[in-house]
């Protein structure tokens, strides 16, 4: 008698970790894109901090990043005044209408996944808000796509 497995046998083996695979690729995909959003609100955060310390000194946001003392990790650059362009997400420093009447004053990340082969498409929106804003110190979650869409439920912010 020979010692082995048969082709049914290895045939079933690999069925059920392609299964496996299936189910829970997309729950990582999820924690990994989880994750990079907690970079992005740690930085929102860092920026919101910083312009209530400038709005306390000068009864107003501001627009431009270098009023502010931000250290900006190694993936992360400054790509216009009120703009800090990450790998996967795109922060704005001053979002909506600065100072006026009808002010949602906020941090906005706009949140791109990157992924190889994938265009650029954002797949949600996370507003931080101002102290001094339609909705102070609130954080929503505004999903364009579906992968967006899952990411703002899991997040545990206001989904809007």
């Amino acid at each position: 008698m020979q010692k082995g497995f048969t082709l049914i046998e290895l045939l079933v083996v690999v069925l059920i970790i392609g299964i496996l695979a299936a189910v829970a690729l997309p729950q990582y995909q999820l924690a990994v894109d989880k994750s990079r959003l907690a970079g992005a609100i740690s930085l929102a955060q860092s920026l919101r901090k910083a312009q209530e310390i400038y709005y306390m000194s000068n009864n107003a946001y501001s627009v431009d990043l270098e009023n502010f003392d931000i250290d900006l990790s190694k993936s992360c650059r400054r790509s216009a005044p009120g703009m800090i362009n990450c790998h996967h997400y795109i922060v704005d420093n001053i979002y909506g209408d600065l100072n006026t009447s009808e002010e949602v004053n906020q941090v906005a990340i706009f949140y791109v996944p990157s992924n190889p082969g994938q265009t650029a498409q954002k797949d949600a929106l996370i507003h931080v808000y101002l102290e001094h804003s339609s909705l102070p110190n609130e954080i929503t979650c505004e999903g364009f796509t579906d992968r967006g869409k899952k990411l703002c439920r899991a997040s545990g912010y206001t989904v809007i």
